[in-house]
């Protein structure tokens, strides 16, 4: 008996084939150019250290403290930094460059938030100077001073000839000087950044009696956060993608100088604020990506991510959904952290002690809105 082939089946499927290899050899091709595609940086290479554990007793192990937060305002849906003015109202800057100012009522609850200011760029970091002026790093638009009407002055773009790429936190001593930190001579968040691992960040300082801003630090692993000491004695400056805090001396006999004041942190650094007992709180953004310590160690991978086109790795990037707030004693020493495991509220930038409250704010990426906890529920 014999069979008979049908000749459209049998052309059907050698259709198939064909343009089963085509498609083949199109990706083989597709991924042979990627990877001979030059890498737009070197990275170097870095051993990370083991990140904390969670589950481990001590200072880093996993609670709920953040996990009963409740929303404060919601108009600010990327609330950076928080400050309070000497009445105790909240001010802090929106992502499309509106700052947010909110009041209390006689009972602590919070009223509708109003429109302070507009500065057109990226308010980041805020703090109310000796003459009441709203002192703000901004990303897009530099340091500028905000009077108690709105109106927006420039105090500094550039700095020793050049720049001032991408102003972020700020802290202001009794002489008045602003400490504010200059992230990095990219300009913006770039994964390509993390995956090059070398340093673009600055520590800078602004007089306003001369008008004249200054490099204190350069080389820093994407700095961010600044705090002065109490005794205004060191500033410290966050160094996110080195999971750690640098000191720089600004009394004594260390003047000048600079070292780790806290290192290994369980995540990205962003923001620090000290409380009145001397204590700095520092809000991590995320919990370490494992994939960004493999990649320190790994150069070549680093090379071959830092070819992705940044729009396919935001993704990536986004903060792990845990809420996490690192406090530390005047002298580096981790004495507590507040989480929120089940990642309610995350990405956290800012941790404000403030009256009976830890005010928390987040960056595009986190969770919305202004928050706050009991700090002794």
């Amino acid at each position: 008996m014999s069979t008979v082939t049908n000749p459209r089946k049998r052309s059907t499927g050698q259709h198939i084939r064909r343009w089963s290899f085509v498609l083949l050899g199109v990706i083989v091709l597709g991924i042979a150019g990627f990877l001979l595609i030059p890498a737009p940086v070197e990275p170097a290479v870095w051993s990370a250290p083991a990140a904390p554990s969670f589950e481990t007793e001590g200072p880093w192990k996993e609670n709920p403290k953040l996990s009963s937060a409740e929303l404060v305002t919601d108009r600010a849906k990327f609330p950076e930094f928080i400050t309070f003015d000497a009445t105790g109202r909240i001010y802090t800057g929106d992502s499309d460059g509106t700052i947010y100012r909110v009041a209390f009522d006689a009972e602590g609850k919070a009223q509708p938030a109003e429109v302070f200011a507009e500065t057109q760029g990226t308010p980041n970091g805020l703090k109310f100077d000796a003459d009441g002026n709203l002192i703000v790093a901004d990303i897009q638009k530099g340091l500028l001073s905000i009077d108690k009407d709105g109106k927006i002055e420039v105090l500094a773009t550039e700095v020793d000839g050049g720049p001032i790429y991408l102003a972020n936190e700020l802290d202001i001593a009794q002489d008045g000087s602003i400490y504010f930190s200059d992230t990095s001579n990219y300009g913006k968040v770039m994964f390509k950044e993390i995956a090059e691992n070398k340093p673009h960040g600055r520590l800078l300082k602004y007089d306003p009696q001369t008008k004249q801003t200054t490099v204190l630090l350069k080389d820093l692993y994407f700095a961010n956060g600044v705090a002065l000491s109490a005794d205004e004695d060191f500033v410290l400056v966050a160094e996110s993608y080195h999971y750690q805090l640098t000191r720089y001396w600004l009394k004594g006999p260390k003047q000048g100088t600079s070292d780790l004041f806290a290192e290994n942190l369980a995540g990205f650094p962003d923001n620090i604020t000290r409380d009145a007992q001397g204590h700095f709180w520092v809000g991590v953004f995320t919990t370490r990506l494992a994939f960004a310590d493999y990649m320190h160690s790994h150069p070549w991978v680093a090379a071959t991510m830092s070819k992705v086109p940044q729009s396919l790795l935001n993704g990536a990037s986004a903060p792990v959904k845990h809420g996490l707030v690192a406090e530390y004693g005047p002298e580096g020493e981790l004495v507590n952290s507040w989480h929120d495991p089940e990642g309610t509220l995350y990405g956290i930038t800012t941790a404000v002690s403030h009256g009976e409250y830890l005010y928390l704010g987040t960056a595009p990426g986190g969770s919305q809105g202004v928050h706050r906890v009991l700090l002794k529920p």
